[in-house]
C-alpha cells in the first residue's frame, strides 16, 4: 500500500509495481516478488490515516531529514528518535558492492540547481 500523491504521480506508481510484478527487478526476477499480496498496488489518501503509512512517515522522516543535513541543506538532526532510526538505517542503505559508496546507490544524487540552506 502507499499513499496518494496525485493523479500523474499515483499512475506512475502503479505502471512501476506492474513491472515489477511482471518483469522483476535488476535484482530479481518476477518469481521473487510472487510473495506480493495483489499484482494491484493500493493507494490511500493521507487523509484514510492508515496505520502502516503513518509508520512509514514517521521512519522515513529521520532518513530524508539526515540526508539533507549530510548535503549541508538543513541543521543536523537534533531529535534522540531521529537519529536513533538513521543509525539502525545506515548500515543497510543500498551500496557499491566494490566500494561501498552510498551516493547514486542508496541514495539520490540531488539536481545541483536545487538551493541550500
Amino acid at each position: 500500500m502507499a499513499e496518494s500523491r496525485g493523479g500523474v504521480e499515483d499512475r506512475q506508481l502503479m505502471a512501476a509495481y506492474a513491472d515489477v510484478c511482471q518483469n522483476g527487478t535488476l535484482m530479481f526476477g518476477p518469481d521473487h516478488h510472487r510473495c506480493l499480496t495483489s499484482k494491484d498496488i493500493k493507494i490511500k489518501k493521507k487523509t484514510a490515516n492508515i496505520a502502516g503509512l503513518q509508520l512509514a512517515d514517521a521512519l522515513a522522516h529521520p532518513i530524508k531529514q539526515y540526508d539533507l543535513a549530510l548535503r549541508g541543506r538543513i541543521s543536523p538532526i537534533q531529535s534522540a528518535f531521529g537519529r536513533q532510526i538513521v543509525a539502525a538505517a545506515e548500515p543497510k542503505f543500498n551500496r557499491n558492492v566494490g566500494r561501498g559508496e552510498v551516493d547514486g546507490y542508496g541514495r539520490v544524487t540531488l539536481p545541483s540547481k536545487w538551493p541550500t540552506k
